[in-house]
């Protein structure tokens, strides 16, 4: 308890446990402003996590230990994200109606959009527009069980996760925050993680349209791999530009094959979101993830789809110089956003 019996918001950092890594992020704030104080990455085998499920929970605790002592986290505090096929993300309109009208409402509202069983999910929403007679209504639904497993590996690493989101949303959260004036067109925020694509349309401070797909990282490495006939460790490691007597010459056709598939996979969301979203349009891309970090991937990619792509900035706003070094930049800041879209989460705020 802080002076006076008023309650202290309890520090927290982001924890994004990804299928190829485990990210913390801590910010440190000062009269609105944010610095980087920390963060950290640790490897995960290839099968520890699959398609946003954790295979591996023993594996995955102790790399969150480790990259916790690797960045010099001490707090216990964290905030996590889940993604996959497990968790669906509506707009929903709703008769206008008060809140615990609205309250008692949504489970109701949520039994004709989501194809789970109710008591088997975790429920929330929030209003993102209304009239005098009409709301709009983002109606979310995570099961449980996936939720809790997440939490139980973060509790196995002696933490507590005090704030569980999607990282759809803290991709946006993080967005929104570098970019407070932009609300004039939609944005399709993609992170190519490497076995789920998240995929998040926002527009004026709110989720227009959010999807996971499954595919990324891991198909481009096991098109290289079947392509020049090596392990699938070799094959990563050429994928990243490291030397490992593979030239990439030799890659080009596997990853333009791969990135084909990508670019095909992401029109259909563009399609469906067009298809849903009145006429709508997407006026940019922004990048983010291991994916990301492909030569040359934004231009294939905005030559396919006709629209302007750029690479994600998560830490343009936030003073990084303490921990991430100018020369250092361009290779971290691409596979931070999730973690710093949660690390702007405090328990009992909104999400964006």
């Amino acid at each position: 308890m802080g002076l006076f019996g008023l309650r202290k918001r309890p520090a927290t950092f982001g924890l994004d446990i990804g299928s190829s890594s485990i990210k913390v992020v801590e910010l440190a704030e000062h009269q609105g402003e944010y610095g980087l104080r920390a963060y950290a990455a640790v490897a995960l085998p290839r099968d520890a996590i699959g398609e946003g499920t954790i295979k591996q929970p023993g594996v995955v605790s102790d790399a969150i230990r480790e990259c916790m002592r690797k960045a010099g986290v001490g707090g216990g505090t964290a905030v996590i994200s889940v993604c996959g096929r497990d968790s669906i993300v509506k707009r929903v309109p709703l008769p206008k109606a008060t809140p615990k009208e609205l309250a008692d409402a949504i489970t109701l509202e949520a039994e004709h959009h989501i194809p789970f069983a109710i008591e088997d999910v975790f429920l929330d929403y929030q209003i993102l527009g209304e009239t005098a007679t009409s709301m709009s209504v983002l109606l979310v639904a995570t099961k449980k069980g996936k939720v809790l497993e997440y939490v139980a590996a973060v509790e196995e690493a002696g933490l507590e996760a005090v704030v569980v989101d999607l990282d759809a949303f803290a991709l946006q959260n993080q967005y929104e925050f570098n970019h407070p004036d932009e609300a004039s067109e939609a944005v399709a925020l993609i992170d190519i993680g490497a076995s789920v694509m998240k995929t998040n349309v926002v527009r004026g401070g709110a989720s227009i349209f959010a999807r996971d797909v499954p595919f990324g990282g891991n198909n481009y490495t096991d098109a290289i791999a079947q392509r020049l006939d090596i392990p699938a460790d070799k094959a990563e490691a050429a994928k990243q530009g490291l030397d490992v007597g593979v030239g990439w010459e030799d890659l080009v056709p596997a990853l333009e094959a791969v990135s084909r598939e990508l670019s095909l996979e992401v029109q259909r969301i563009f399609d469906y979101f067009a298809s849903t979203a009145e006429s709508e349009r997407i006026g940019k891309i922004v990048l983010s993830g291991g994916g990301a970090k492909l030569a040359g991937i934004e231009n294939f990619l905005s030559s396919s789809w006709g629209v302007p792509v750029e690479i994600a900035r998560p830490l343009a706003g936030i003073d990084h110089a303490a921990a991430v070094s100018d020369d250092e930049l361009t290779e971290v800041e691409p596979l931070l956003a999730v973690g710093v879209g949660l690390a702007l989460r405090h328990p009992g705020d909104k999400p964006a």
